[in-house]
């Protein structure tokens, strides 16, 4: 009976080491796999932290990058044009009116004038004028119904609209300076700080002012193209009898009554010596008479003897 019961504590020893083995065994693989799967998270997370750091600043600086197309897709495009033209026209007088036709027809207005006549009579000089930029082509278009010749006909444009965004980022900058200033002033106590503070906002004042009068400066020009007109008359002025010069009988009367004038101004004169230099004149005419008379006596007793 020993021995039976010594070989069942056996078994039932080596089941329970065959058992606390496979225990073993499984909460090993357990704890592996729990690590595995630990790292494993671990890792994904990471992985999306990474990406959803990433994102954001992609997604960011894409949508930055799309809106700043967009913006300079959308700006409106500020452009000033300038036109010369040279022509010529055998009768100016109508050139004129017909001009001034076609600048109440496309808006436009005259901003100078300079008109001289040459050496042959003809008329020369240039008309410079302000049409709206919608109306720019169709104006320049009518010059060839209403001149006899265009000579020439140059064109300039200028964009400025990045000198116009510039302008308005700066005035945009300047007020904010100034609002900051002005919330200073009202919170500023001592005489220093008024001082001070008043000088600095009338500076930026200036600025903004200045800046100003740049983008109106801007905007006038774009909004309104300016056309310089040089033009020649070619009309054949021939010479005409002057009127004035062959008037006659107005010539005869100015003659005469100059004749006149002259006898009046001799006679004067000759009353104004006689009586003036009369003391002097009467003794010397006095000793002259008788000088004459004493030698045509002695002439007369020579002539007896």
């Amino acid at each position: 009976m020993s021995r039976k019961r010594k070989m069942i504590l056996l078994i039932f020893t080596l089941i329970m080491l065959l058992a606390a083995c496979s225990g073993e065994d499984s909460s090993g693989e357990i704890t592996s796999e729990e690590s595995t799967n630990e790292s494993t998270l671990d890792r994904t997370n990471d992985s999306l932290d990474t990406d959803t750091e990433d994102a954001p600043k992609t997604g960011l600086t894409e949508a930055a990058e799309n809106e700043t197309e967009q913006t300079e897709a959308q700006q409106e495009r500020m452009m000033i044009y300038e036109a010369h033209i040279d022509i010529e026209t055998k009768d100016f007088d109508m050139f004129q009116e017909n001009l001034q036709t076609q600048m109440n027809e496309y808006e436009a207005y005259m901003v100078e004038t300079n008109v001289h006549r040459t050496e042959r009579g003809n008329r020369q000089g240039h008309i410079r004028i302000r049409v709206p930029q919608p109306n720019f082509e169709a104006m320049l278009s009518g010059f060839e119904n209403i001149s006899d010749q265009i000579k020439s006909r140059n064109i300039n444009s200028r964009d400025v609209t990045k000198n116009y965004v510039d302008l308005e980022s700066r005035l945009k900058a300047k007020e904010e300076i100034e609002a900051r200033l002005l919330s200073f002033l009202e919170e500023a106590s001592a005489t220093k700080d008024l001082v001070e503070i008043s000088q600095d906002l009338e500076r930026v004042q200036s600025d903004i002012e200045s800046l100003k009068g740049e983008m109106n400066y801007l905007e006038n020009q774009s909004d309104f193209s300016t056309i310089t007109i040089s033009f020649t008359e070619t009309k054949v002025i021939v010479g005409g009898v002057d009127q004035q010069d062959l008037n006659t009988w107005e010539r005869t009367k100015q003659a005469f009554f100059n004749s006149i004038n002259g006898i009046a101004n001799v006679a004067s004169w000759l009353f104004v010596a006689a009586i003036g230099y009369s003391p002097v004149l009467v003794p010397v005419l006095l000793v002259l008479a008788l000088w004459i008379w004493s030698r045509k006596k002695r002439k007369g007793e020579s002539a007896d003897q």
